[in-house]
């Protein structure tokens, strides 16, 4: 006879049972889930570098398969991380933090498969290289104008969504999901700034090339041989016309005849500018980069046209020959008064050579200018290939060789923040900003055989400040033969002698930072400190003897909340752009 109080203790032990099985069954099943939402997530990453590849390689008809992929596997992970289980797991103490930070990649992978990346795959068969080659001296502006909604809304979208992957912390999870958040957040940044320079280059484009009616410009051709802020000084100037996509190359003009000996400098100068380039800054045309704030230069090379030739300037422009030779790379040789002038020719023969062939300096900027034309002339008559003229374009910007600066404000505001514009250093409250700049002392040609070096160490992260290590290293290849040289390259240095190369450094501190320690070959010194824009500048004239190096140490603290890895700007030299090794944050 079965007693009837067993009834609602083995009832208990019934539900306690099929809720066991329940509890097991929604256990396996989001464990299933989670298997699949890897796997999708994986398959995802692996399409999206595919079609990096596929539109870095100009491979366009491929993209859209590659992108619809990625955007089912996308769809997969994020309905693979969603329902009853992921809700409870998500609140579990131990893992919940691990759950939140798989769904919130798969979302962000979703987002970006689904906003972002269709509009750049519309553009980028619009915006191919071979479509905006230059036809008979004009570019096809309508293409860019077409694709600039889509190219703005993508980077608009991959900003929002680097933000929402930077919410996560890698630290808090295990390293099966930290992993791939790091990574996620890695490839975000870099999306977030390509995407960002394409949103300002579609925007900018069109106008600046006429679009909207004619503009001028002055294009500053800086020679490296005698080292300015910026690169070096300014050797022969052109104008550029631009309208509705086509670019003439017209008035040239030089130092001599364009900045002249003026009482009194063009514009009105600060009283730091004086004191820190005096003010030959503003009277003499091959001084207005002594500083490094490009848009400074652009201003006063306005002015001193607009007031030598009475013509309104829309913008400047500046390359080097360094810059010249990455466009002749892909451009192939142009001829220069019956010479073929290459890739790997130009950069001796305009910054040493010429000087041992032409004595007369109006007519080595006549030289120089003749080079630029041919160059200019191959550009825009679409010589050569142009996914590498694109190339030549970005590594030359990348190396601060080609700046340009707008008198239009809304222009400029898209230009100040990057290489392009050249501003003195400008960068976000979280990024510590280091400038290291040279002036040629002496007015000389001998900067040609000049190497110099610049690496930043950031070694410790105290209450949201870095220490970092500034090393600048300067050496001279001056030959032994240098009293061969002409006195026009080589001249007899008061103190320092002949063949010596001396350089005046400007060594810009982050924003709200300070200066530690400084050092030159060793010794401990007390530095001569100034201050330029909104940041203390450490100002120190070194002189090389030929053959000779030497090595200045500077021990900075950032300031506050400056937790970023550190952003390095310098003058670009003859043989490398002057940057060297620039570690990661030491706060990371």
């Amino acid at each position: 006879m079965t007693s009837h109080h067993g009834r609602p203790h083995r009832l208990r032990r019934a539900l306690l049972l099929v809720g066991a099985v329940v509890v097991l069954a929604g256990i396996a099943f989001t464990a299933w889930e989670a298997f699949r939402a890897r796997t999708a997530l994986q398959q995802m990453a692996a399409d999206v570098e595919t079609l990096a590849g596929q539109l870095t390689e100009g491979d366009v008809a491929a993209a859209p398969a590659t992108l619809d992929h990625a955007q089912a596997e996308a769809r997969t992970a994020v309905d693979s991380t969603t329902g009853p289980g992921w809700w409870l797991a998500a609140r579990l103490p131990w893992v919940g933090d691990d759950v939140r930070a798989v769904q919130v990649v798969a979302g962000v992978g979703r987002d970006l498969t689904t906003d972002a990346l269709p509009g750049v795959v519309t553009s980028a068969a619009a915006l191919d290289p071979a479509r905006l080659r230059p036809v008979d001296g004009r570019v096809d502006l309508q293409p860019i104008e077409d694709a600039a909604p889509g190219v703005v809304r993508a980077a608009e979208v991959i900003a929002e969504l680097r933000g929402r992957a930077d919410t996560l912390d890698p630290t808090a999870l295990v390293d099966q999901v930290a992993t791939p958040v790091v990574d996620l957040q890695t490839r975000l940044e870099e999306a977030a700034v390509l995407a960002d320079r394409a949103s300002r280059a579609v925007r900018l484009l069109p106008p600046m090339l006429g679009a909207d009616g004619r503009r001028t410009y002055v294009l500053v051709f800086q020679n490296n041989a005698e080292a300015r802020a910026t690169g070096g000084i300014p050797g022969a100037f052109a104008q550029v016309v631009a309208d509705d996509g086509r670019l003439v190359l017209g008035r040239q003009s030089d130092a001599a005849r364009l900045g002249g000996q003026p009482e009194r400098p063009v514009l009105p100068l600060t009283e730091r500018e004086v004191a820190l380039f005096t003010d030959r800054l503003g009277r003499f045309s091959q001084d207005v980069n002594l500083t490094p704030d490009f848009p400074r230069t652009g201003e006063l090379v306005r002015a001193m046209w607009q007031k030598r030739y009475g013509t309104r300037v829309d913008g400047v422009l500046s390359a080097d020959p360094v810059a010249l030779s990455h466009l002749l790379r892909a451009t192939g040789p142009v001829d220069v008064a019956g010479e073929p002038v290459d890739a790997d020719s130009a950069v001796p023969l305009l910054l040493s050579q010429v000087y041992a062939d032409v004595a007369d300096p109006a007519a080595q900027n006549r030289f120089f200018d003749r080079v630029a034309r041919s160059v200019f002339g191959a550009v825009v008559t679409g010589q050569g290939d142009a996914r590498g003229l694109l190339d030549g374009l970005v590594r030359s910007t990348e190396e601060g060789r080609t700046l340009v600066w707008s008198a239009h404000p809304e222009e400029q505001d898209l230009l100040a923040p990057t290489r392009l514009g050249g501003a003195f250093p400008v960068a976000d409250d979280a990024t510590p900003d280091v400038g290291v700049y040279l002036n040629a002392v002496p007015a000389y040609k001998l900067d040609y055989y000049l190497d110099h070096r610049v690496d930043v160490v950031a070694d410790r992260c105290a209450r949201g400040r870095q220490h970092l290590t500034v090393t600048v290293r300067l050496s001279s290849r001056v030959p032994r033969g240098y009293r061969r040289l002409s006195e026009y390259v080589a001249p007899e240095v008061p103190v320092f002698g002949r063949g010596a190369i001396v350089q005046t450094l400007y060594l810009a501190v982050p924003r709200d930072g300070r200066l530690l320690s400084m050092s030159v070959d060793g010794q401990a010194l007390e530095p001569q400190l100034s201050s330029y824009g909104d940041r203390p500048v450490v100002i120190r004239t070194v002189a090389l003897q030929p053959g000779k190096s030497r090595e200045i140490v500077l021990e900075l603290r950032t300031g506050n909340g400056q937790t970023g890895d550190p952003d390095v700007r310098t003058t670009p030299g003859v043989r490398s752009s002057g940057l060297g090794e620039v570690s990661a944050s030491a706060c990371a």
